[in-house]
């Protein structure tokens, strides 16, 4: 989930990330390469209290990582000095305290909606303001790292820049329901595939370090050979062996088809996870987790 997050704000801020530059840490925040020139990047996933946000200045902008970004983009960049944003920031405060009261979804679309119009960072204010707004409303439960409401408004569409009163109310809340929606349908799509790798993995005699290779590949975009042998510590032919067992076994589908270069991915198509599963899963709360840390593995050494 935290993946198409990440990759719809830096959709919103009209920057593309490929998905080599990407990765999910232990924590579940996203990592990215040196490379990511998307704003305000350091906010995503970062914590942040409702209160800070109207009525800390210094320390919003610390949050969004403004000082780093104005020293490393430069004066020319059009980014405003430290006293200037936060001036401006303190204007955009008082306005949404002017705002009539209203449930927290619908003020963080209003508050999202003046941030934009005040545009106190002076560049990338179009995905800062979906940030405050996504940590001011959907971001009050554990289901979003700041980007739920960028990925819905970039599968639902509409004029939500320019579109204000009721109009911008709706495609705020329709973004909200776009956004949870793809999320749930991604977890589904991901615990179909891990039921299904685990019943793969446990007719084999002898698993090695395969557990570990799909851990690897549903943390990511894409894998590739010598992604496996850097991380898993492993020789390129060990990786290479893994992954084509994976794909052997129908977990893993290669995406590239060039020799010198191949990419794998877990397959997502519902097709095919569901066409795996013919009945609602159900689980064990009892059960030990498969793919847990402490998940045991009776097979022999793993290829090197």
């Amino acid at each position: 989930m935290a993946l198409l997050e990440r990759r719809a704000l830096a959709w919103i801020d009209n920057f593309e990330l490929s998905e080599d530059t990407l990765a999910v840490d232990g924590r579940g925040r996203i990592q990215t390469s040196d490379y990511d020139l998307t704003h305000w990047k350091a906010a995503i996933g970062a914590p942040i209290g409702l209160k800070t946000i109207l009525n800390d200045p210094g320390l919003l902008l610390d949050w969004f990582g403004s000082s780093d970004s104005a020293e490393l983009l430069g004066k020319q960049s059009g980014v405003r000095d430290r006293w200037d944003m936060v001036v401006a920031v303190e204007a955009w405060a008082r306005a949404c305290r002017a705002l009539p009261p209203s449930p927290p979804l619908l003020a963080g679309g209003r508050m999202a909606s003046l941030w934009r119009r005040h545009a106190p960072l002076g560049r990338g204010d179009t995905v800062a303001s979906l940030l405050i707004g996504d940590r001011w409303s959907a971001g009050r439960f554990n289901g979003t790292q700041g980007g739920l409401v960028a990925l819905g408004l970039k599968l639902s569409g509409g004029p939500w820049k320019i579109a204000t009163g009721e109009a911008g109310d709706r495609l705020w809340l329709d973004a909200i329901t776009a956004g949870a929606r793809a999320h749930l349908e991604l977890e589904n799509r991901l615990r179909l595939f891990a039921e299904r790798a685990r019943d793969a993995l446990s007719r084999r005699r002898r698993v090695g370090r395969l557990r570990e290779v799909l851990l690897l590949a549903m943390a990511r975009p894409a894998v590739t050979s010598a992604l496996v042998a850097r991380q898993l510590k492993l020789t390129s032919a060990g990786a290479i062996k893994l992954l084509l067992t994976a794909q052997e076994e129908g977990l893993l589908i290669e995406r590239t088809g060039q020799a010198s270069y191949r990419s794998y991915a877990v397959p997502m198509s519902e097709a095919f996870l569901t066409g795996a599963v013919q009945e609602r899963m159900r689980f064990d709360i009892f059960e030990p987790d498969f793919w847990s840390d402490e998940a045991e593995n009776d097979g022999s050494p793993e290829p090197r």
